[in-house]
């Protein structure tokens, strides 16, 4: 009897079991995340290539953890396809093919200085090159797709007219800067933007390999001007400023670009950094300045162990290209495009940035970045904010 009674239950049990999974409630299946494919092309070797791959990394990271990034209303991991162009035409050319037809990437962010020989090809396959260059090749007016986000063009106007309107006793500047292609490109830049606020300069070109500037610090030491600075972000910098020191120089030693202060500890004497002025990024004081900033520099410390003072500034390329990505709401790099081209705002841990055009080459179209600038002085050792040049700021000094 209790046999039966147990076989009774068992068979209504299994009766009712299709009716409870009809009747239990459903657990929602989300949508699969999608794929957002970016290539990355940069020279491992110096500075500003190897902090632009580890701080897009640091910001990709991010992106991912919250969810990815939104785009029309659904959601992309980022996936970054990087390469090391190794400071190299041929393998620049070969990373950015295999990127275009192997990889199958719409979207490539580099700081290359052979960006002439790139655009054609990204421009021919409507891929969108994000670029962070000081070369000029990176901007014809018939391109479409081609953009410098990176603030090479306009960081040093933006120090600059703020030099010349808080500093008015320095009439006369001493610059070096790599013999290269860059060094030139830049270099050119920057004796033209400090004479056009009424500064005289004199230039001094090195051998971009160069480990002894000796003889740089000897011409600026016997010229004397009121103010130096070395730039060409070939990592020779730190040396050049070494090199006046120790050739007894004691003028004003400052910097139009962000290079950092730990970077410049690592070969300039403490005693020669004591006042020195420079371009600054919200990330490099303690605390940093802006909630972007202090996110950035916590992800970078987990992700390193420490802060060693990288130079983001070429992550305004990630900054701009995901805003511009959010805005369109779709991959189509034409849609993208325009929206780069016309007054982009956007925001990364380098600050504000806005996309302006370049009406002095004739293009209308905003293809060139300016950004928010931070001024720093170095007082008791430590990096410490003067001034926070705005974008509206900025852009009174890119007129002049």
């Amino acid at each position: 009897m209790a046999k039966k009674l147990l076989y009774g239950l068992l068979f209504i049990t299994l009766l009712a079991l299709p009716l409870m999974a009809a009747c239990a409630p459903s657990t929602p299946t989300s949508a699969p995340t999608k794929t957002l494919k970016v290539g990355v092309v940069a020279w491992f070797g110096w500075p500003l290539g190897l902090d632009l791959k580890r701080g897009i990394d640091i910001m990709a990271d991010l992106e991912n953890k919250a969810g990815g990034v939104t785009i029309g209303g659904e959601k992309y991991q980022v996936q970054l396809i990087e390469y090391d162009s190794n400071n190299d035409q041929n393998t620049t050319q070969a990373a950015v093919n295999k990127l275009i037809y192997e990889d199958k990437v719409d979207f490539i962010i580099t700081d290359t200085m052979y960006i002439g020989s790139v655009v054609p090809i990204t421009e021919e396959n409507k891929v969108l090159c994000m670029a962070g260059t000081p070369v000029p090749a990176i901007f014809d007016k018939n391109y479409k797709y081609s953009f410098e986000a990176g603030f090479m063009t306009y960081a040093t106007p933006e120090v600059a007219g703020w030099l010349a309107k808080d500093n008015p006793q320095i009439k006369t500047v001493g610059c070096a800067f790599p013999d290269d292609q860059g060094g030139h490109a830049y270099g050119g830049f920057v004796v033209a933007t400090l004479e056009s606020f009424g500064i005289k300069v004199g230039s001094e070109f090195y051998p971009p390999t160069a480990t002894d500037l000796s003889a740089v610090g000897t011409k600026v030491k016997n010229s004397n001007p009121d103010a130096f600075m070395a730039a060409g972000g070939s990592g020779t910098d730190s040396l050049a400023y070494k090199a006046v020191w120790q050739a007894g120089y004691r003028g004003q030693l400052f910097s139009t670009t962000t290079m950092t202060l730990a970077t410049l500890q690592t070969i300039v004497p403490a005693e020669a950094l004591e006042g020195f002025l420079g371009g600054a990024w919200p990330v490099e004081f303690d605390p940093a300045t802006t909630q972007q900033a202090k996110e950035f520099k916590a992800a970078y410390i987990a992700k390193n162990g420490k802060w060693d003072g990288p130079e983001i500034q070429l992550t305004g390329c990630w900054a701009a290209l995901k805003a511009a990505l959010e805005q369109a709401g779709t991959l189509d790099t034409d849609k993208v495009a325009n929206i780069l081209g016309n007054g982009l705002k956007f925001e990364g841990p380098t600050g504000k940035g806005q996309m302006v055009s370049r009406d002095d080459l004739g293009i209308s179209r905003t293809v060139a970045s300016v950004s928010e600038f931070c001024i720093k002085k170095v007082v008791e050792g430590k990096p410490t904010l003067l001034h926070t040049v705005t974008l509206e700021e900025g852009l009174s000094y890119i007129k002049k």
